[in-house]
């Protein structure tokens, strides 16, 4: 338990709060792994508080992150839309200043267009 405490004071005080801190590239090297470790898990944690029951995380290094992803809205009429794919993304080494790949598998009422649309979409976002 050691590190945490030491990491605490080099903060330099001042509340931390800022998220910014963490993005800037950091001079010793050797945390740095450690330091996208937690942030990745950070968005882990915060994917899954999202979509709950249609984020499913496949352990390994880097995880990889499974989304169940469909038409959200309940007051808008789209409830009877039964579509969904499913999003398949793999963290690379280096992220979150690599691209994670992305994948995507039509599961209902998704045609091959409507996918490739969807997921060029998503790369432009990217």
């Amino acid at each position: 338990m050691g590190h945490s405490s030491k990491k605490k004071k080099r903060g330099g005080g001042g509340g931390g709060g800022g998220r910014s801190k963490g993005r800037a590239p950091s001079k010793d090297h050797t945390s740095q792994s450690a330091n996208d470790d937690i942030e990745l898990s950070e968005e882990i944690t915060a994917l899954c508080a999202i979509f709950q029951e249609d984020c499913k995380v496949l352990p390994g290094s880097p995880p990889q992150i499974l989304i169940k992803i469909r038409p959200y809205s309940k007051d808008m009429g789209y409830e009877d839309l039964d579509v969904s794919a499913l999003l398949h993304v793999r963290c690379l080494p280096g992220y979150p200043f690599k691209c994670p790949k992305l994948q995507i598998t039509p599961e209902n009422g998704l045609s091959e267009s409507d996918t490739n649309k969807l997921l060029s979409l998503l790369r432009d976002q990217i």
